[in-house]
């Protein structure tokens, strides 16, 4: 890691965080959540209406939401810093970031998508020609049962493998992008380097937090409205905790 370092010389430096950070930005992000609630159920709940409604357009709504998608996390970054600054967050702010760095924002969901076609396209290949060298049988069409594919685990570790590598780099860019002002490349490389840096507090963040959005599903879903808004927010914790104010950088 310490040749990546150097080869990414940038003014801002992620820290690496402890593994129990994790828990802690959940914590914190509740925190912020109940200094303004109304506000952020509202905000999430047309998030989630808006990224729905888009996807759901026949043919070009995965393609329009895969590039609108890092907009709208950048105008909820501006609303989670809001709150923390103590201030009101607005339903306006989710639309910060068609009118603040749109470009670059755009530039991220395009990227991240470029990546993930380009990855699945190797895959395939590799798949394909582990087939034809008989080093893999041929996938089935329909997997009744875990003996077709309980073989098959390497080849699904380098499949997740490959994505989380994709991913990294979209993790932190949106708020990189529209609160380090920075372009959607640099801002890339900066969260694929602060990703791998604090995998163990990230992992440790998804899994806590798949299981209490799990748990907050049981009574009607109506858990969720309190889960989603914190799940957001947990985002933007995250990244200040990682790449803190230049001036409270150790």
């Amino acid at each position: 890691m310490q040749e990546q370092d150097e080869i990414i010389d940038l003014a801002i430096e992620p820290r690496s965080l402890p593994t129990s950070s994790g828990w802690q930005w959940i914590t914190r992000a509740f925190a912020l959540f109940r200094q303004a609630p109304t506000a952020w159920v509202g905000i999430t709940g047309l998030f989630v209406v808006l990224m729905l409604a888009i996807n759901f357009v026949p043919i070009l709504g995965g393609f329009v939401g895969t590039l609108l998608g890092p907009v709208m996390l950048g105008g909820l970054m501006i609303a989670a810093q809001k709150t923390d600054q103590g201030e009101k967050p607005q339903i306006s702010d989710l639309f910060a970031g068609f009118k603040y760095r749109t470009i670059d924002l755009i530039k991220v969901g395009a990227y991240y998508m470029l990546g993930t076609m380009v990855l699945l396209f190797l895959l395939s290949g590799i798949v394909g020609a582990l087939e034809f060298l008989g080093v893999i049988d041929a996938l089935p069409e329909q997997i009744t049962a875990v003996d077709q594919v309980k073989h098959l685990w390497p080849l699904g570790v380098l499949i997740l493998g490959c994505f989380l590598l994709v991913y990294s780099a979209y993790f932190y860019a949106p708020a990189l992008v529209i609160l380090a002002n920075m372009s959607a490349t640099e801002a890339m490389k900066l969260s694929a380097l602060a990703f791998w840096r604090n995998w163990s507090p990230i992992l440790l963040m998804s899994l806590l937090g798949a299981l209490i959005l799990m748990l907050l599903m049981l009574p009607f879903f109506l858990g969720l409205l309190i889960g989603l808004p914190v799940a957001l927010i947990t985002s933007y914790v995250c990244y200040v905790d990682v790449f803190p104010p230049q001036g409270e950088q150790q």
